[in-house]
């Protein structure tokens, strides 16, 4: 079968390369990736297929040269009489390593672990058994794009990021008219940031959970923190009385409340002293930067703007936009305990654990002054009197 294409009409689309021997299964890609098929939304998708292994490693050869790459591709396992699509996928990977491969196979007794130890790139090889389902296939297909596409602009604005850093770090110990320059740079970008953002599609849950897992990884410091604060997050929802509902909302923006954090240097991160006036700025954006991330995404709970407001505090001395009061959502209120109790009673960088005895009092102390009196009151139950204890 020659080499075929479909086109989503009107805006561009994510391409992805369908391989596989059987003709039917390759018209049922097609089928199936169809933004107007099911009449379902799905993101555009440009869908080539080929039936061999070498007319799949010339399309994504000619697919670089035209600099259109794929973001996916669905390799058939076994396709005689030519290579096989372990040899195809490692042909595909030596010319694209950005590529996501997805392997098909129809074969039960297939050694999945033996494809992967001889392959070199098991971080972007994915398997599907054969018959599959449409679902799985658009499902592969959404997050997968939607995390190629994230890669690519996150990568490029890191790389600015960092470049900006390693020259800007000498030449402001030389002068304070540097370090006012310096701020209205990072300024820019962090707006140029904001607007790469925007432009992002909604994707689905399990892609933001996997960025939200990138920057644990980038922060081995602080590796479990975000799942730490959920738990405790909600534990005291469900302590104040909130609606079930209510509690799930919580504990959903709690687990990515920190996922701003990803378009910060990894040095900055996990710094082990004290940080510079512009490196603190830097790290105070990274609400405003998580808000930018997920409010495109359509939750049932106002996940963008509890995590846009968890350093919010009652006294009006928060940031990033000084809200005081009840015009704090309760949800980001019970965020921002939590976050500062785990945080207080975890070890970073730059101090050792000062203790939950510590977080307790700082909590207690500077009750309705910067933390609400009734989130401070169920989270000092939970530890004094419910035994509660984050998660190993």
């Amino acid at each position: 079968m020659p080499e075929q294409t479909i086109r989503s009409p009107s805006q561009p689309s994510f391409r992805i390369l369908a391989v596989d021997d059987d003709s039917t299964i390759l018209d049922l890609y097609q089928r199936i990736l169809s933004s107007n098929h099911h009449g379902c939304s799905l993101p555009p998708f440009s869908v080539t297929t080929c039936a061999q292994g070498v007319d799949a490693v010339e399309a994504v050869r000619r697919a670089l040269d035209e600099s259109s790459p794929y973001a996916l591709t669905f390799l058939d396992l076994n396709m005689p009489p030519g290579p096989d699509g372990q040899w195809t996928a490692e042909e595909i990977h030596r010319l694209d390593p950005d590529i996501n491969i997805v392997m098909v196979t129809g074969y039960r007794s297939t050694n999945i672990d033996t494809v992967t130890k001889n392959c070199n790139f098991s971080d972007k090889l994915l398997y599907l058994q054969k018959p599959f389902h449409r679902q799985e296939i658009i499902q592969f297909a959404t997050a997968l794009s939607s995390k190629w596409q994230a890669e690519k602009k996150l990568l490029t604005l890191h790389t600015e990021l960092e470049n900006l850093i390693e020259k800007r770090t000498a030449e402001l110990v030389q002068s304070n008219k540097l370090l006012t320059e310096e701020v209205e740079n990072r300024k820019r970008f962090q707006h140029e940031l904001q607007q790469s953002f925007e432009n992002l599609k909604k994707v689905m849950h399990a892609t933001i959970s996997a960025i939200a897992l990138t920057v644990e990884k980038r922060d081995p410091y602080t590796s479990g923190h975000q799942q730490r604060v959920a738990h405790l997050a909600g534990a005291i929802a469900d302590q104040m009385g909130l609606s079930d509902d209510q509690v799930e909302g919580v504990r959903m923006a709690a687990a990515i409340h920190d996922i701003g954090k990803i378009s910060l240097p990894a040095e900055i991160l996990a710094k082990p002293v004290r940080l510079t006036d512009i490196e603190m700025s830097l790290i105070q954006a990274h609400s405003r930067a998580g808000y930018d991330i997920l409010r495109g995404i359509d939750f049932p709970w106002p996940i963008a703007e509890i995590v846009l407001q968890h350093h919010e505090r009652m006294d009006g001395s928060g940031y990033p936009q000084g809200l005081t009061g009840e015009d704090i959502l309760l949800e980001a209120r019970i965020v921002g305990v939590a976050d500062v109790v785990e945080t207080m009673s975890s070890h970073r960088p730059y101090r050792p654990s000062m203790g939950i005895e510590k977080a307790m009092e700082e909590i207690e102390t500077n009750k309705g002054t910067l933390y609400d009196p009734r989130v401070v009151e169920a989270c000092l139950t939970l530890l004094n009197e419910k035994g509660f204890s984050f998660p190993n």
